[in-house]
């Protein structure tokens, strides 16, 4: 009898634990993917905000076509702006027309994966910094933008991105972060809660190694701390909400302190994930615009 238990306690452990693995697969691989049929969809028209653009299609090192918005400003600076984790361009209207009636170029940039564009694996940054470069390249060669001249404005995903490529490029001039992750593995708790509702433990460990399985990165890589680091010479703001249910509300803190250039955080412990703009609109253009004013002017 005691042996027929042991068996049987076996098999419901065997079963849970295959389960388990089986659930926190699927979920993995769900982050990691984003299929053009599963995109978000639109979340503004231009006409809402009358943003003048044009659209610009550029292909990536591996050849993926990327999709944008472009426009020529008046003052010879530009921002380009990098949506977040499975949105698209449309979530940055907002920005984009407050950086353009300011006087900037703007460049609403697509990543691998997202939006209309080809792929559909995501690295949160590791490969997706190429697609930030292919961007770069296009202001520089296509509309000769001086070199100097050039910001990232990046929310989420976006702005970790943006600060991960500004440490590759020192010719990006500023980088603006919002709501952004301070490393993959600092905030794993939180993500894995927010985009799967499952508990951190024990699921979000055994998420994150199914996800390096799929996509043979190392979470370790993507670290923005370490990036941030290096940007001893590129002017760096970071905005971080109290109420933040997406990344870690430390993250923005611990990017501030490990900037070693001259940087700027603004801390709202009122603001949840990417609620600056929508919440705070006056000080969001007259902090993020006198930002760049600053360092690209």
């Amino acid at each position: 009898m005691k042996r027929l238990i042991i068996w049987i306690l076996l098999v419901i452990f065997l079963v849970v634990m295959g389960g388990i693995l089986l659930v926190t697969y699927q979920q993995a691989d769900d982050l990691v993917h984003n299929p053009i049929e599963n995109r978000a969809p639109v979340k503004h028209q231009l006409k809402d905000f009358d943003l003048q653009v044009q659209e610009v299609v550029v292909r990536n090192p591996d050849g993926q076509k990327l999709h944008g918005y472009f426009s020529a400003g008046s003052n010879g600076a530009y921002v380009m702006l990098q949506h977040g984790f499975k949105t698209n361009r449309s979530y940055m209207f907002e920005e984009a027309k407050i950086l353009q009636d300011s006087g900037y170029g703007i460049l609403l940039t697509g990543i691998r994966a997202h939006d209309l564009n080809d792929g559909d694996e995501l690295t949160m940054g590791v490969r997706e910094v190429e697609d930030l470069d292919t961007w770069y390249n296009y202001l520089i060669e296509a509309q000769s933008v001086g070199k100097g001249k050039v910001g990232i404005f990046g929310e989420s995903m976006g702005g970790s991105i943006a600060i991960e490529y500004a440490a590759l490029n020192q010719d990006i001039a500023a980088v603006v972060a919002e709501s952004s992750f301070s490393s993959l593995q600092d905030t794993i708790n939180v993500s894995v809660e927010y985009y799967t509702g499952l508990p951190a433990f024990p699921f979000a460990p055994i998420i994150a190694l199914w996800a390096e399985i799929i996509t043979g990165i190392d979470i370790k890589q993507i670290n923005a701390t370490k990036a941030a680091a290096k940007l001893c010479n590129t002017p760096l703001f970071i905005m971080q909400g109290g109420q933040d249910t997406v990344v870690s509300v430390e993250s923005g803190q611990w990017l501030y302190d490990a900037a070693c250039g001259d940087k700027e955080l603004w801390f709202d412990e009122a603001l949840g994930h990417v609620d600056f703009v929508t919440k705070k609109p006056d000080e969001f253009k007259r902090r993020v615009v006198g930002f760049f004013n600053q360092s690209l002017l």
